[in-house]
């Protein structure tokens, strides 16, 4: 990366020299202030920091000012409040500026006579102040004492933090299963500040989560076993709380197995549903009643579920086939009562069959553990004044730049970081038109002449704006910032819970031209890009289907409103073409049906901000692409072509009120339709007769849109929902793909999310995706699984 240019700012050998160099002032040339009180100054005029303003002169010998405490080179502690002293003299006739503590500036003093043996002519002052973060920083002071002549006296200490965060309170054990229990404790306090949460369950690894995690589940316990939890708080320094919080608990005991209503019933659970099956007894039972939890679920025919050893419909229905009946969707990792009851001719019941069971837990691409492992130390190593932090999971591919000094494992300060410490905390868009270690690291890890691409699959998991292994990101705790690099998946996780975690955090993008910091669409656009396009809607903009996503060719954008829409679009067309490819799929985008997708994005985003008219997508949205087959690749072909047609058949929904459709919120459990009384067979019932569904044809099932875990169910929105017939084989498939989306793109209950049916994509057999839209770009959080 030779061509990009160097332009060095301010670094750590300019500021050594500037040390090297400072005198400490003749205590004979301090003038006394006037008899009085001690007072307090404040400077409120706009100033920069004291010693990063290049239009001084660097007169660090003038007898203005005298910086006493703290001394060069030394070791200073913070307090209680997690400041630093700062004391010195003052020129009766000077004026103290500022102080500052690298970008942290304070303007208020207290004044008041010199000590004894120091001239009357002089006056001390004091300021505390909170350094932006502990280890090596350079403190500078500034006096005025005529316009435009300013004396600046800079110096170098190193800050630690010596007091541990407070003991842990309130450590409690719940939720407790025969294998499992859920430990929750209350906030822990620092002096300076906290990177999180060490738990340890009977002394064994110690597992760390962040500031804003306060629980963790304890998985893989024996039955009837005894075990002991403790806890700690860790600061930013690394110290933990003087006593760990500690508190024992019992597993329970195995439960008695179920009472065997009917042996013949078998409950096979997934993660959004279950399958029961059963033989029938034809001669006796002509129909069956479903309950789930004690309420009724749905009632159908011998024949309407009854299917042969191949699973195909079994005609005529005897003793040797079997009903599949699937029931769906269900909340993933929750117990269920299920009862059927076979009924006669006459509508009695012949026989019951009873069972319990718990539906399955989507497994995360990257464990809670490591998520919050990595967030708390990378929270640690900014804190700590360390400059980049790598992941435990990409040490092995990231080179260290040579001359870094380790922090702690993982944890670097590196040698030179002037282009960055020029731009963090991050404010708004960036471009680094400078270099320093870090840069070079990070054009290091980027793919060689290769610029950023839109998130995708092409990369093994790549979800992010760098087409690598590795993606950084600026992490910000407490005022100070380190480069995070860790693997890309990690790393979506990690910026998931960010909020909890840090102050903030920001995307580093590596393009061909340059490494950009911020809202990275912006910033790349500029980067490649400097004149401006106007845009006045999303059909507009200059971009089409056959963009070069690799190199941004063609980009052109100035209105902010639309870059999130802008950032769907792209998602939607990278991923369907990379996966195409993938899985060799008659799949290919033309100007027609790019068109199309441009109007969904519009009318979808539209419906997204509650307004009228076209409007672009706001921040941190998150989008469901359903398909022909669920991201795992099980076939759910008519439930996609029924989602579509829903939404308007690829075009506008018709009628136009079907528009908030496309914008749901989770409802857990139907929680908002049964509230208002409606129960999951809804469709069976006369108020909402006839319908699609009213001829129950063997080996079909119902299929409704919107779903039944929306807040849209049923006819929340003012309009019923739409039903179709499709084939009782994609029930599960559709529920795994639901709950799969509901759990890997974190959709709480009355999460709000976007539904975005793209017709070609369903017709060529496409599989379901998701991904979310924020600030730094697109990344999918439920990727197709490869063939």
């Amino acid at each position: 990366m030779a061509d990009h240019r160097r332009t060095r700012y301010f670094s750590r050998s300019l500021r050594a020299t500037a040390l090297a160099v400072a005198l400490v002032l003749p205590v004979t040339l301090i003038s006394a202030p006037p008899a009085q009180a001690a007072v307090t100054q404040a400077v409120t005029e706009a100033q920069l920091p004291a010693c990063a303003d290049p239009s001084v002169p660097e007169d660090i010998n003038h007898a203005s000012i005298r910086l006493e405490g703290p001394t060069a080179g030394s070791e200073v502690a913070v307090d209680a409040n997690g400041k630093i002293a700062i004391s010195g003299y003052l020129h009766k006739q000077a004026t103290m500026v500022d102080v500052s503590i690298e970008k942290t500036t304070s303007s208020s003093f207290t004044f008041g006579p010199p000590p004894p043996g120091v001239t009357n002519w002089s006056a001390s002052w004091t300021t505390s102040m909170r350094p932006p973060h502990l280890g090596p920083v350079q403190v500078c002071s500034r006096a005025q004492r005529e316009p435009g002549r300013y004396a600046k006296i800079l110096r170098g200490i190193t800050v630690v933090d010596l007091i541990p965060p407070s003991n842990v309170p309130s450590l409690t054990v719940g939720t407790i299963t025969a294998t499992s229990a859920k430990v929750t404790w209350g906030a822990a306090t620092d002096n300076y500040g906290l990177a999180g949460y060490e738990v340890k369950v009977d002394g064994g690894t110690a597992h760390r989560t962040t500031v804003g995690t306060r629980s963790y589940s304890i998985t893989d316990l024996q039955p009837s076993s005894n075990h002991t939890v403790s806890v700690v708080a860790i600061d930013l320094a690394g110290n933990r709380s003087t006593t760990a919080a500690t508190t024992s608990f019992t597993t329970d005991a195995l439960p008695p197995p179920p009472p065997d209503v009917d042996a013949g019933l078998t409950l096979d659970p997934d993660e959004g549903g279950a399958t029961a099956s059963w033989h029938p007894d034809p001669a006796k039972e002509a129909s069956y009643r479903a309950y789930l939890d004690g309420e009724i679920y749905d009632q159908f025919s011998v024949e309407q579920l009854c299917v042969d050893a191949n699973g195909n419909a079994a005609n005529p229905c005897t003793v040797d086939s079997v009903i599949t009946f699937p029931i769906e969707p269900l909340e993933e990792y929750t117990p269920y009562a299920f009862r059927v009851e076979a009924l006669r001719a006459d509508g009695t019941v012949a026989r019951e069959l009873a069972g319990d069971f718990t539906t399955m837990i989507h497994v995360d691409e990257v464990s809670p553990a490591t998520t919050q492992t990595t967030a708390s130390e990378t929270s640690q190593c900014a804190g700590a004044g360390g400059d980049f932090y790598i992941a435990a999971s990409a040490r092995s591919t990231v080179p260290v730049p040579a001359g870094s000094t380790e922090v702690f494992l993982g944890c670097y300060r590196a040698s030179n970081s002037s282009c960055l410490d020029a731009f963090l905390p991050p404010s708004g868009e960036k471009l680094l038109d400078c270099a320093d270690n870090i840069t070079d690291m990070l054009f290091a890890v980027a793919p060689s002449g290769r610029g950023p691409v839109i998130s995708s699959v092409d990369a093994p998991q790549a979800r992010l704006l760098v087409p690598s292994p590795v993606a950084p990101i600026a992490w910000c705790a407490s005022g100070a910032c380190a480069t995070l690099l860790a693997p890309i998946a990690e790393t979506v996780e990690v910026v998931a819970i960010a909020p909890a975690a840090a102050a903030g955090i920001s995307w580093i993008v590596v393009g061909a031209a340059g490494i950009g910091i911020g809202l990275v669409l912006g910033v790349l656009l500029a980067i490649l890009f400097p004149s401006t396009i106007g845009v006045n809607g999303l059909i507009e903009y200059p971009i089409e289907h056959d963009v070069d996503f690799d190199t941004f060719d063609n980009w052109g954008l100035d209105e902010g409103e639309w870059y999130n829409s802008l950032k769907v679009y792209a998602e939607v067309i990278k991923t369907t073409k990379l996966v195409a490819d993938q899985r060799d799929l008659d799949f290919a985008w033309d100007s027609s049906e790019d068109s199309r997708l441009k109007r969904i994005i519009d009318a979808a985003c539209t419906a997204q901000r509650g307004t009228q008219g076209k409007a672009g997508c706001d921040d941190n949205v998150i989008v469901y692409v359903p398909g022909a087959k669920n991201y795992r690749g099980d076939d759910m072909t008519e439930t996609g072509k029924h989602i579509v047609a829903a939404m308007g058949d690829g075009g506008f929904p018709q009628p136009p009120t079907r528009a908030v459709w496309f914008y749901p919120a989770r409802s857990v459990n139907g929680q908002a339709a049964t509230s208002r009384g409606y129960s999951r067979g809804w469709f069976n019932t006369a108020q909402f007769q006839p319908n699609a569904c009213d001829v129950r044809v063997p080996g079909q099932t119902c299929d409704e849109f919107p779903f039944w875990a929306t807040d849209q169910a049923v006819n929340l929105t003012g309009q019923v929902a739409d039903l179709k017939l499709v084939p009782t084989t994609e029930s599960l498939p559709q529920a795994r793909d639901i709950s799969s989306f509901y759990g890997k793109c974190k959709v709480t209950n009355e999460t709000k999310f976007v539904v975005l049916p793209v017709k070609p994509w369903v017709e060529a057999g496409g599989p379901s995706f998701a991904f979310k839209v924020s600030g730094g770009g697109a990344s999918l959080c439920m990727t197709p699984k490869a063939p």
